[in-house]
């Protein structure tokens, strides 16, 4: 660990304090723009740029610096498209993006090194798609003022992220490729063990918290040997483990099938000739599955069966889903969901000899009610089921939950239209205003929106300090358990409840057994 490299007795924030010290060199942050008793330190790398040679492989650790790191610009993400159902977690086109992408962001409230405030380590959504730390809506100032060290992360997505390739896990060492998405987060949360006690954190006491794509890497980092001990206890906000136990074999087919479609596997060096390919080239070269999947390394079994089994890494957990999940996606395919016969088609496809089970499950009387039909069922199949099922997995293995189901409307316009949609609960933990996907430091228009981000945040921010969420003044938030199913509604304002999904997912569950 670098030794603290300031002064103790200097009470001002770490920017006004000249260079931090930190493993690999000194670094300079800024005041946050919204309150300059919080500093920021942004474009820190965490590992080497994943380029060239490096593409596809392991992150490793960055280089070391002479001088003073500039700190106050955000590093560029990494490649992405834009637009899609889920572009309100991207980023504009001419936002920069380059494959030297592995750096992280620093929100601090601390006055000195020796603080040891609890940190909260960020994970993006987008699918493993899209996503970057610097959209603007992931904006940690509002957590940072509720006395958490905060982290955002950057790392690898699309097929820069999730591509396989039987040469590339045969010169892996692990017989494994593809989790490079995971591999990065993990590399980032080695670095804060390495290095967040110079901004006031405390390496002891690591929340990792992570929405939709997060909230999957949430899940699989408790059961993945590469994060052991780096963190002690986790968020998984609208996901779960929901497509994560595919195959090794079928992402390297996949990558055979790529290789063949660019004429690399033609190439003396196929490695080489794929490597030296755009990313637009190998990500348009077919339809590409990038979500986590089972390497026998990274994610060394079936998820499931290892938190059936109790090997999980985290103290305590919050597990939470929002009110209407499926919203956001079925609105940009209407016209897919137009009939009743649209979406008996899809559940045949789906569910194959039980899709009227599953129709029964969700009526659609005529063609104007099956949109409603097809949205509740994606919800529930995609978000709630396996939310719930991740909250029921955790408590058999012993580890205390804590479940939210969020279902207050927001005031933009798409929550106007769909109410809690997927992401409608971010504005509210990081304190971003008004509208969803941007940042207005407390900038709801009405109070009642204003308590209930507070609450949320202090919520995160005690739990994130002592694996409790609860605080004086606020409804008590109690444990889940399979009984009861006891959980907290962010709704107008918090409200505990009992029996979350009783009366759809059970007989979802039912059906599906």
């Amino acid at each position: 660990m670098a030794e603290d490299s300031v002064d103790q007795r200097d009470d001002r924030p770490l920017y006004l304090r000249g260079a931090v010290q930190l493993e690999n060199g000194l670094v300079a942050g800024a005041a946050a723009p919204e309150n300059e008793e919080i500093s920021t330190f942004k474009g820190l790398p965490f590992a080497k740029p994943p380029v060239g040679e490096r593409r596809w492989r392991a992150p490793e650790p960055p280089e070391s610096w002479d001088g003073v790191r500039d700190a106050t610009k955000f590093a560029p993400s990494c490649p992405q498209d834009s637009g899609g159902d889920i572009a309100m977690f991207g980023l504009p086109d001419d936002a920069p993006k380059s494959e030297d992408c592995l750096y992280l962001d620093v929100w601090t409230g601390a006055q000195t090194g020796a603080e040891r405030r609890p940190v909260m380590v960020w994970f993006c959504g987008g699918g493993f798609y899209i996503g970057a730390s610097s959209q603007p809506m992931y904006n940690g100032v509002c957590l940072a003022e509720s006395g958490a060290v905060v982290v955002l992360v950057n790392y690898r997505v699309n097929v820069l992220g999730g591509f396989a390739h039987p040469a590339l896990s045969a010169e892996s060492g692990h017989g494994a490729s593809g989790n490079y998405a995971l591999m990065d987060q993990s590399a980032s949360l080695r670095w804060v063990r390495d290095n967040i006690a110079a901004f006031g954190g405390d390496p002891d006491n690591v929340t990792i918290f992570g929405e939709s794509a997060g909230s999957r890497s949430v899940a699989l980092h408790l059961i993945s040997p590469l994060s052991r001990g780096l963190f002690h206890r986790g968020i998984c906000q609208s996901g779960g483990l929901r497509n994560v136990n595919g195959s090794l074999a079928t992402r390297e087919d996949m990558g055979l099938e790529i290789a063949a479609k660019l004429g690399c596997d033609k190439a003396a060096d196929p490695l080489a000739a794929l490597r030296a390919q755009s990313w637009e080239s190998l990500a348009g070269a077919l339809d590409f599955d990038s979500n986590p999947f089972v390497d026998g390394w990274v994610v060394p079994d079936d998820p499931q069966s290892l938190y059936e089994a109790g090997d999980v890494a985290a103290a305590q957990m919050i597990v939470g889903v929002n009110g209407n999940e499926g919203g956001l996606f079925t609105r940009n395919y209407a016209e897919s969901f137009a009939s009743v016969e649209k979406i008996n088609a899809v559940w045949a496809h789906a569910h194959g000899d039980k899709a009227e089970a599953v129709a029964a499950l969700y009526p659609a009387d005529g063609d104007g009610a099956a949109f409603d039909a097809m949205t509740a069922y994606e919800g529930d199949i995609r978000y709630a089921a396996p939310a719930r099922n991740l909250a029921r997995l955790l408590v058999d293995a012993g580890v205390p939950v804590y479940f939210y189901h969020f279902t207050h409307t927001p005031p933009w316009r798409v929550g106007r239209a769909l109410g809690a949609h997927h992401g409608a609960e971010l504005a509210y933990i990081f304190g971003g205003g008004v509208r969803c996907g941007q940042f207005k430091y407390d900038g709801y228009k009405a109070q009642s929106d204003r308590t209930l981000s507070l609450a949320m945040r202090a919520y995160w921010a005690n739990f994130a300090a002592t694996g409790d969420p609860n605080q004086a003044g606020s409804p008590h938030w109690p444990c889940y358990d399979r009984q009861g199913g006891a959980y907290i509604d962010f709704g107008e304002e918090p409200t505990v409840r009992d029996g979350f999904g009783v009366a759809a997912l059970d007989k979802l569950e039912a059906v599906l057994a």
